[in-house]
């Protein structure tokens, strides 16, 4: 399904980034990040940062898939909460679970 042809709008959806033009010739590039969601942009744009030449394709508009629906998912919670979470991985596993994300979300 794509997020598209759900009937819910996020606030998100009517201030994305406008469609991208269509690649029209062969390029060369470093990397090819196949999705522009949040994962996809944020991936190019460490690449970038590191000197890589980035291609990104999508197959529809930019961050207009999950992203524009879940923001990816940001959050330092765990979906199956910290008592599971302990219980399954130990306190050591946990607060790893929570530092990671906590982590990604301040580099995003």
């Amino acid at each position: 399904m794509n997020a598209s042809d759900e009937r819910t709008r996020s606030l998100w959806m009517d201030v994305l980034v406008a469609d991208a033009p269509q690649l029209q010739k062969n390029i060369t590039a470093d990397t090819v990040v196949v999705g522009s969601g949040i994962a996809g942009l944020s991936v190019a744009y460490e690449l970038a940062l590191r000197g890589q030449k980035v291609v990104v394709i999508d197959r529809g508009r930019i961050a207009g898939g999950m992203t524009s629906r879940t923001t990816a998912h940001l959050t330092s919670q765990s979906d199956d909460g910290f008592e599971t979470l302990i219980r399954v991985r130990g306190l050591e596993g946990a607060k790893s679970f929570y530092e990671s994300h906590s982590a990604a979300i301040d580099r995003i």
